[in-house]
């Protein structure tokens, strides 16, 4: 057996920085954990939330034994629950399906931060509707008023998830009720990015 110097003592060891398909694959997370949530409660969205998630997997340029493994995985459940998810005749119908689905969530957590609640449930509302609205990407681009409302969600669920977590009062949202982010009191780009992936780890 070669000698191996011992490691001094309260050394960690050397980090290894993550793979780029296991960076890929941890972009999946959001998608899969909605598709497990909605399961029981509406199997079509959580076949869709599945669908996009193979979709940008099958975009990754470089794919590993596990990440191919991740999507052999997917594409069976796939297969195994389209019956029960009772897929329109159409996509287009199945879009609008889940464009309604995603914007009664996002009505919803903007009704109960206009009504004062502006807490870690309410955070989490606005999170998980921007990511109902991003899995609407496989039907084609969001168009603008999507676009600014999974913005917004992600912007206005990490201002209320920051301010829950330092125990400090949200300020209130903007009067603006389309769903627009205020470039005068939106945090900078890196902050609400940074929290933005706060919330969906405690999501």
């Amino acid at each position: 057996t070669l000698f191996r110097s011992p490691r001094p003592r309260g050394a960690d060891p050397p980090r290894q920085r993550p793979s780029a398909t296991a960076a890929k694959a941890k972009q999946f997370l959001p998608f899969l954990q909605r598709a497990d949530e909605m399961s029981r409660a509406d199997p079509k969205v959580a076949y869709y939330c599945r669908m996009y998630a193979v979709e940008e997997g099958m975009k990754a340029k470089e794919r590993s034994a596990e990440l191919n493994a991740l999507m052999g995985e997917l594409l069976k459940q796939l297969e195994s629950t389209k019956a029960g998810a009772a897929l329109a005749e159409t996509r287009e119908e199945d879009e609008l399906y889940l464009e309604n689905f995603a914007m009664k969530l996002f009505a919803k957590a903007d009704k109960a931060d206009r009504a004062n609640k502006r807490d870690a449930k309410t955070a989490k509302m606005f999170y998980v509707s921007g990511v109902f609205i991003e899995i609407l990407n496989q039907f084609g681009p969001l168009n603008e008023d999507m676009g600014e409302k999974q913005r917004y969600a992600a912007w206005r669920g990490a201002e209320l998830s920051g301010a829950a977590r330092e125990g400090k009062t949200p300020p209130p949202p903007p009067d603006d009720t389309t769903g627009t982010v205020p470039q005068e009191t939106g945090p900078s780009g890196g902050d609400a990015r940074s929290e933005e992936r706060r919330v969906g780890k405690e999501c």
